[in-house]
Parts: C-alpha cells; sequence; structure tokens
C-alpha cells in the first residue's frame, strides 16, 4: 500500500534531533508515511544516521543529498518534487509532532476534503521542554475562528485576517494535488523563506479546515544559531519576500482586492519585529531599503488599503515618505 503523507525535512548537521523529529511522527501514528530527507550539505554524517534508522525501522524514505548548501527554501523545493503521496508536511528536525496528531489532522483533511489544514502547535524551549503555547498572536487568530464559528471547510476569501498566522510551514497539511497546482515554491533566501509559501498556500486556498489542537511542538531557544535569532546582514533577506509576494500579486490581479492589505499590515509588522533583531550596523540600510519598497504602491492600492485599514495606510504612507 502506497503511502498517504509525504514528509518533507531539510537538514543540515542534524544528526542528534532528526531521528526524534521521525520518531515522534513514525512511532506515535498509524496513518501510513514516507519520507523524503534533504541533506543540505551536511558534514556530521546525518545523512548516513538517518538512512540507517530508516533501514533498520523498515521505514519508506528517500535522501536528496545537496552538494552545495541550498538552504532550508530551496531544500524544500527539492524534497517536494519527488513527492507523490495524498498529503504533504514539511517538517523540520528540530520539532516534534504530538502523538496522534497526524492521524487525527489527516482524517479531517479527508472529512473535508480540504486542501489544506491549519494546525495549532505549541512552542516548547529547547533547553528544558517547557510548553510556551502558541505565539500571543496566532493565538488571537485561532480564537477569531472560533468566534466566527467558522465550519471546515472553508474559503480564505472571506477569511482573509487566517493570512496573519505566523509564517511556519509545519503547522499545514497540504494536499499534494493542490500543492503542485499552484506551483508551491519555498523561497531561497537564507532566512523567512517558508514566507512566500504560506501566503501562496492560503490565498489560493478554497476549501480549508482548521484545528487549535496542538498538533506538535516548536522548539525555541535563545541559542543565537537558531535561524529566528540571526541579526546579521541574512536579516535582510526580508526584503527580498516581499518583493517576491508584491510580484505574485502583479501577477495574479484577482487576489489584489482580497488580500493585499493583509498583505502591507503583514509587511510592516514583520519589518518591525526584524528592526529589533538586526544589528546596528545594518538598520539604516535596512531602513531606507524598507521604505523604497512602499514605491512600488499604486495611488489606487493607497486608496483601497485606506478604506480598509486606514491606520495602515497612513503608515505605509509614512515609510513611503521616510518621516519617522
Amino acid at each position: 500500500m502506497s503511502a498517504r503523507v509525504a514528509i518533507v525535512i531539510p537538514v543540515h548537521n542534524e544528526r542528534e534531533r532528526l531521528v526524534g523529529a521521525v520518531e515522534s511522527i513514525s512511532e506515535h501514528n498509524n496513518v501510513s508515511v514516507k519520507f523524503y530527507i534533504v541533506d543540505d550539505a551536511s558534514t556530521d554524517g546525518t545523512g548516513e544516521v538517518i538512512e540507517k534508522y530508516f533501514q533498520d525501522k523498515q521505514l519508506p524514505y528517500e535522501i536528496i543529498a545537496n552538494k552545495h548548501p541550498e538552504g532550508a527554501g530551496g531544500s524544500r523545493n527539492s524534497g517536494f518534487k519527488r513527492v507523490v503521496e495524498d498529503y504533504t508536511l514539511f517538517f523540520d528536525a528540530d520539532d516534534f509532532v504530538f502523538p496522534g496528531m497526524l492521524d487525527k489532522v489527516v482524517q479531517l483533511a479527508d472529512q473535508d476534503s480540504s486542501q489544506v489544514v491549519v494546525m495549532g502547535y505549541d512552542r516548547v524551549y529547547a533547553e528544558n521542554d517547557r510548553k510556551l503555547g502558541m505565539n500571543h498572536h496566532d493565538e488571537k487568530v485561532f480564537e477569531r475562528v472560533q468566534h466566527e464559528n467558522k465550519l471546515s471547510p472553508f474559503s480564505i476569501k472571506k477569511s482573509g485576517f487566517l493570512l496573519d498566522l505566523v509564517n511556519y510551514p509545519w503547522n499545514k497539511l497540504v494536499s499534494t494535488e493542490y500543492a503542485k497546482d499552484i506551483g508551491l515554491h519555498f523561497s531561497s533566501t537564507p532566512v523567512h523563506n517558508d514566507v512566500f509559501a504560506h501566503w501562496q498556500i492560503l490565498m489560493n486556498c478554497s476549501r480549508l479546515s482548521v484545528t487549535s489542537e496542538s498538533f506538535c511542538g516548536h522548539r525555541v531557544s535563545f541559542n543565537e544559531g537558531q535561524i529566528t535569532n540571526i541579526s546579521d546582514s541574512r536579516r535582510l533577506a526580508m526584503l527580498n519576500v516581499f518583493s517576491e509576494l508584491e510580484d505574485y500579486f502583479d501577477q495574479n490581479d484577482e487576489l489584489k482586492p482580497l488580500f493585499y492589505h493583509y498583505f502591507i499590515s503583514f509587511k510592516i509588522r514583520l519589518f518591525r519585529w526584524g528592526s529589533a533583531k538586526i544589528d546596528d550596523g545594518h538598520k539604516e540600510e535596512f531602513y531606507n531599503a524598507f521604505c523604497d519598497s512602499f514605491h512600488r504602491m499604486k495611488k489606487l492600492d493607497f486608496v483601497a488599503l485606506s478604506e480598509k485599514m486606514p491606520r495602515v495606510s497612513v503608515e505605509a504612507l509614512r515609510y513611503r515618505l521616510r518621516l519617522r
């Protein structure tokens, strides 16, 4: 019997944590899975360790070895090209699925014929495994889903506020056919490589299901090596992702009146977060490039934004005019 779910995991020097992530899926769920491990030029023997594990456990797998580092986004793209299973879950080696949750989510997707299932999660301190719950902003989004009594499945067209969820790759189970149809693509940037894919997946979705039940544990750390904590020039890649999304809106005019105002609001919020992260040596460059990005907005864009989100339109105009 062929597997139902493809698990695509990009890894770079993750021999210690990868087995744990795989075990959380394969040993605590009954749904059939196949693992696509994209070894992004590891030097610690990650590929050999996980291959031995798969062989010992007799689990379906493919290992795609990058000769040169492609980053998490490029690696996800490489892995997804091989996928033929019904559903795809993009996962990370430092996270884990709670027992039985993959079974529940696949059952929900089958029941609703969902193109996408968005799931809740728990942040977990990597140092001591203490649960922190969801990001506060995401909690508010899930509360709104419940308050508006959204019954699965529903269309994103009248629920664009879901785009405000933090752009994680591992809290969405995606229909593989749907993802192939929309040409799902992760950015090749060193950080924020999952932002474009998040927006692409959700903006095109007409059959969306949501469960606030915690699907997985997302490990967070104060370690400077974790991508979230990067503060050097790589943080400037955020601007490239904004440009990618602007291009996507230009190429898909029907999406703009529905979702562009959410994008501008998100763009400003993410920039503020990035400004607090980036080092002093790059702050001015970051600010100036961000302000320049608002010159892509046409007059009609500002008019529409001012009607839907007046405060956000004022902020956007201030950035365009560089009024600190």
